[in-house]
């Protein structure tokens, strides 16, 4: 059977051609929708929120970039406090290795060179690994006993429970006083907080 085409019709090319740009146009407008979608959403996720706050003459200010300018602030010293000291003592002996990794990152270069001088002199990380252990750290009292434009002085309570990852018993329980000196830095990406470690010293109880 001969499936050629007996005659011409005439639009008949043109109305396939139109069909196809339509076809084409309609995913050109669903590609864009998309890409609208995404900008937006990477745009609300990474911008720097505008914060409108009152002066004492009743007058409106408009403060931008506040989260890398306001120096960091009660909550936010506690809340970085308590990070380090669960990373630097109230880690697990699996993941001791990346618990002081970031604890060091929240140290002050200089300091953060001397502790690991330190870690590495006394065998830290490889006595904790060897221990198989569980540090639970449990912080009593956490009070801010000092602080100026550029430091801040605190002094916490713990305790810590060291509990045998092979039989998940308790083996021994601590509790401890820990004083810390923050120093207050400029805000990055790097230091969200504003703040990094300059001294540590834990005394047992």
């Amino acid at each position: 059977m001969d499936n050629k085409r007996l005659f011409n019709e005439i639009w008949g090319n043109l109305k396939l051609e139109n069909l196809g740009y339509k076809i084409l146009a309609g995913a050109m407008f669903l590609v864009t929708v998309v890409a609208l979608i995404l900008s937006y959403y990477v745009y609300s996720i990474n911008r720097v929120p505008i914060v409108v706050r009152v002066n004492k003459t009743g007058n409106a200010q408009v403060l931008r970039r506040t989260a890398f300018s306001d120096p960091a602030g009660k909550g936010e010293i506690y809340y970085f406090t308590k990070s380090f000291l669960r990373e630097m003592t109230g880690f697990n002996s699996f993941t001791v290795r990346t618990q002081i990794a970031r604890a060091l990152n929240k140290m002050s270069p200089s300091y953060a060179s001397y502790m690991d001088g330190y870690i590495v002199r006394t065998k830290y990380i490889k006595n904790a690994v060897k221990a198989d252990v569980d540090f639970r750290l449990k912080i009593k009292k956490m009070e801010i006993r000092n602080q100026t434009a550029h430091h801040v002085i605190l002094r916490v309570i713990a305790d810590i429970d060291v509990i045998s990852n092979k039989t998940s018993k308790i083996v021994e329980s601590y509790s401890y006083m820990d004083r810390l000196i923050l120093k207050r830095i400029p805000r990055s990406t790097d230091y969200p907080f504003g703040l990094e470690v300059v001294n540590f010293v834990e005394t047992k109880l």
